[in-house]
This record gives structure tokens, sequence and C-alpha cells, in this order.
């Protein structure tokens, strides 16, 4: 996570999305709302914020209709925008578009010269504006759907979640894309994404248990997978030792996937620096046992050191550890890519 976009506020935008000029009054870096005819201003001229009531008589004066009792509540928001906070104005220039930009100052007031209205103003940085299809990619996925959510209707509205936060950050690390992505192609990208962040709950959870707590969970995820528990806790007393032995479904028995499957499973923390144990443990369990199983040593771990993964392959030992781990554990193995850990 960006430890910078975090300090930042994300506000949603609603415009009249027909106004021509509205959208040229963007692209100049001046975001514009309604409900600002003159003397509508939410601050006096001496930057200070206006009652509520005295807004309210004057835009009876000004329109001829009491507004909605919550429209000063609305319009008011935009006072807690500062510099470097993020705005994102929905169907803005298509109707299946969205413009996000950087706020470069706070709001003020200006009717301009022929306009009867949108006299609250936004500035942005012209040269922070992005413009993206709701289906560009997974970020732009992820922020168009905030806009049918109920409490992102009003004209103006926060969204300080971590996530969307951040991902509008990403968004403006971008260059402005409006095309739409491959349906499939978008989906898998934000499932991707879902399941690595899963994965990375669990690691941080995992790191808080401790040894006989993580190899339940190995047994009972591979039980959930539909994997035999042959038996488990088999050791010589002489360094041979397996955690469990198990066998998948008969369905899976590939010349990959051999019939029996030899598991020692390690709790650990950070990189892994005591790892050679495990591997000479279970390679000296095959060869007591003349056992031609498959050899994995399952860790939580988030990484093994380069001396153990060249031991493990001269033995034929698999070492999984990180959010491969994690993935076997949520029972999302096929999901693992090995950048995540990267």
């Amino acid at each position: 996570m960006n430890s910078e976009s975090l300090q930042k506020q994300l506000m949603i935008f609603r415009v009249d999305e027909d106004n021509e000029w509205i959208r040229n009054e963007l692209d100049q870096g001046r975001l514009r709302q309604g409900w600002g005819d003159d003397g509508l201003s939410l601050v006096n001229s001496a930057g200070e914020r206006i009652d509520k009531s005295n807004w309210e008589n004057a835009a009876y004066k000004r329109w001829g209709e009491n507004p909605s009792p919550r429209r000063f509540v609305i319009l008011s928001k935009m006072l807690e925008l500062t510099s470097g906070d993020f705005v994102i104005v929905p169907k803005m220039p298509e109707w299946n578009q969205f413009t996000i930009a950087r706020v470069s100052g706070s709001y003020k007031f200006e009717v301009a010269e022929g306009q009867k209205d949108f006299g609250h103003i936004i500035p942005v940085d012209k040269e922070s504006i992005r413009k993206f299809h709701y289906k560009a990619n997974k970020q732009s996925f992820i922020v168009s759907a905030l806009f049918s959510r109920a409490n992102h209707r009003p004209a103006v509205s926060f969204c300080n979640s971590e996530e969307h936060v951040n991902v509008v950050s990403q968004l403006l690390e971008m260059y402005s894309e409006a095309s739409e992505a491959q349906s499939n192609d978008l989906l898998a990208q934000v499932m991707d994404s879902a399941y690595r962040e899963a994965a990375k709950t669990l690691a941080s959870e995992v790191e808080k248990w401790n040894g006989p707590r993580f190899e339940d969970a190995v047994r009972q995820s591979f039980e959930e997978q539909g994997y035999q528990i042959k038996y488990c806790k088999r050791y010589d007393g002489e360094g041979s030792d397996i955690d469990m032995l198990v066998s998948p479904p008969a369905n899976q028995y590939t010349s990959f996937v051999p019939a029996e499957i030899a598991v020692q499973v390690k709790w650990k923390q950070g990189i892994d620096q005591d790892e050679s144990s495990a591997i000479d443990q279970i390679s000296k369990w095959a060869d007591w046992q003349c056992s031609e199983a498959k050899k994995i040593v399952i860790s939580s771990a988030s990484e093994f050191t380069k001396k153990a993964h060249e031991k493990a392959s001269d033995k034929g030992v698999e070492l999984i550890c990180g959010l491969q781990t994690m993935c076997f554990l949520l029972g999302i193995s096929g999901r693992y890519r090995e950048e995540w850990d990267n």
C-alpha cells in the first residue's frame, strides 16, 4: 500500500454530464458544481464558512424555492478538500467513462460570465487529469463499482476506503484509456487481485499461530480438497521424518500428481534460515521406506534461502512457502502466481 495515498481524501463528484461547458471547464482545471448562482458561495469574503440558514435564505431568494434540507450539507463537503486530494467525476466525458484528477487548491466561488450557476469550484491540476472507460482495466472496474452505491449518489460524497484511494492513486500514474477491455480478461484481473489480497491477509494471520495449529490447518486443507490422509507422524528416531502421507483423489492421478505425497510441515516466520532439516528429514524418510512418493515441504515462511532451493532440487524435494502456501490453505492453489511474492 502506498503510504502517501492513505493520507489523501477521495471525493466522488457528480455533475451535469451533458453540459459541454462544464467538461471544458474541468479540462481547464476548474471542477464546478451546481446550486452556485451569485450570492450562494459557501464561504464569505474572509473565507469563513457561511451559516446554513443564511445560505438557504439566499438560495430561496435566487431560485424561488426552498433547497433540499441536505443541499447545503452535501455541498459543504467541498470545503474539506485540500491540495493533493483526489476527485472522481462519473459519466465524464462520456456516459461510460469517468475522469479523475488531483486537487490543486481549496474551494473557491466564481460564477463565470454569461452563466447563472455552477459557481462552486474545486481547482484541479490540469496535468493530473485522466479519463478512463469504466472497464478499461481492473482499477477502473473497481472504481466504477462505486457509482451505483446509494451512499455515493449525492452531488458530492467522500469515499476514503484504503483500497479505493490506492486504486485511484494507481490510475493517476497511468495514461488515459477510453476503450473497454475484454470482459473475460477484466474479470480475471479483478479476481486475481482479490485472491492475492486474500492470501496476503491469511499470511498475516498465520504469523500469529504456532506449529501444531499450522500443521492442523495443512491437514484440514488436504482433506477439504479431497485428499486422503493415509497416516500422520512417521519417524525412525534417527533423522527421518514426515508429518503426513496423503493421496489425492483418484481422478487427479497423472504423471505430475503421483498416487502418494509425503509432506513435511514447518511453521516459520520471515525467511526460513534453518530449513535444511526439513529437506533432510523427508529425504531420509523416503530412503527408509523405499518410497517413490512425491516429497514436499510446506512452510509458512515467506521464502526459503537459495541454499535450500539448491539442496531441495538435488534431493527431489518441492518447496512451498509464502503466498503459495496461503493459496493452498484457501483451496485456491491454482490461482497462485510467483510474482505475487515479489
